[in-house]
C-alpha cells in the first residue's frame, strides 16, 4: 500500500464494501482505477461517502462498457445522477502555481484560481450527461492539499463558484476618446469567459443564453483537507432541475432571475 492509499485507507475499504453488495465485476475495475489512477478512484470513494453522509441511497450506475454518470442516487423520493471527475494534484499545482506540500510560516505565496481548467472539466463532461431523466451533479474533486486549503475551502471557495457561474470578472473603467482619460469610478465586468452554464447571445449583445443545460449542478469537493469540503454551483435553466435541499449541509449558489438580460446577480442559498 502506498502513501496516498494509506492516507485513504478508509474511504477505500468502506467503498470497497460498498461495491462488493453488487457485482464482482463492478469492484474489479474501480480497483484497477485504484492501481492505475489512485487519485481518481479516492475521489469517486469520498464523493460517494458525502452523498451517504447525507442519507442519499446511491448505487452503481455507469454502464461498464459505454460510460455515463457513476451514480444514481435517491432521497425522499427524488432521483439524481453523479459523474465524478478528479483534478490530479500535477494539474492542479501546474494551474495554480500552489505546491501541495505545507507551506512555510510567513511565506507570501502567489497563486491562481482554478477556474480555466474546471470550466474545461465541465465542458468534457457534458455530453455524458445527456439523455438522463432527472438531474444531473458533476462533481469536480483534487486531493490537492493547498489547493484544496486555499482555493476549495471557504472564503475562496465561493470565489471560485462565482466565478463558475459568471466568468472571469474584469475591473472596467469608461474613457473619454477625445481626451483620452479615464471617467467615471472603476467596476466590475464580464465577457463570460470561462463561465460554464451561460454565454453570450450571438445576436444580440443585451441578452445572455443558457449552456451546457445537461449539467444541472456542479460540485466543488476537496478531499485534500481535513475535513473534506464541498460548495455548489447551480445551472439557472438546467434541463432537469436539481433540489439543492437533498444536500442540505453543502451551500449553493444560482444566478438570481434577471440574468437572461445582463444582470448578474449571485444569491447563495
Amino acid at each position: 500500500m502506498n502513501e496516498l492509499e494509506s492516507m485513504y485507507s478508509k474511504e477505500i475499504n468502506d467503498h470497497c464494501d460498498w461495491l462488493k453488495s453488487f457485482d464482482k465485476q463492478r469492484l474489479d475495475k474501480w480497483k484497477q482505477l485504484l492501481k492505475d489512477n489512485p487519485e481518481a478512484a479516492i475521489c469517486e470513494a469520498a464523493t460517494r461517502k458525502i452523498l451517504s453522509e447525507h442519507e442519499v441511497k446511491v448505487v452503481p450506475y455507469e454502464d461498464l462498457s459505454s460510460g455515463g454518470p457513476d451514480f444514481r442516487c435517491t432521497k425522499d423520493n427524488k432521483c439524481f445522477y453523479v459523474e465524478v471527475t478528479c483534478i490530479s494534484k500535477n494539474t492542479t499545482t501546474k494551474k495554480t502555481g500552489l505546491s501541495d506540500e505545507l507551506p512555510k510560516p510567513s511565506r507570501v505565496q502567489r497563486f491562481r484560481l482554478p477556474t480555466q481548467k474546471i470550466f474545461y472539466e465541465l465542458c468534457n463532461k457534458a455530453s455524458q450527461c445527456r439523455s438522463l431523466d432527472a438531474a444531473c451533479i458533476l462533481a469536480i474533486s483534487t486531493l490537492h492539499f493547498q489547493a484544496g486549503a486555499v482555493c476549495f475551502s471557504k472564503p475562496l471557495n465561493k470565489k471560485v463558484a462565482e466565478h463558475l457561474l459568471i466568468g472571469t470578472p474584469q475591473i472596467t473603467t469608461n474613457i473619454d476618446p477625445e481626451q483620452g482619460i479615464a471617467i467615471g469610478d472603476l467596476h466590475q465586468t464580464t465577457d463570460l469567459q470561462n463561465s460554464g452554464f451561460v454565454r453570450p447571445n450571438r445576436t444580440s449583445t443585451d441578452s445572455i443564453d443558457d449552456a451546457r443545460r445537461t449539467i444541472s449542478s456542479v460540485l466543488l469537493c476537496s478531499f485534500g483537507t481535513i475535513p473534506a469540503c464541498a460548495v455548489g454551483v447551480l445551472h439557472p435553466n438546467p434541463n432537469h432541475s436539481f433540489d439543492r435541499s437533498l444536500l442540505p449541509n453543502i451551500e449553493f449558489c444560482r444566478l438570481a432571475e434577471g440574468y437572461q438580460t445582463g444582470q448578474l446577480k449571485i444569491e447563495w442559498i
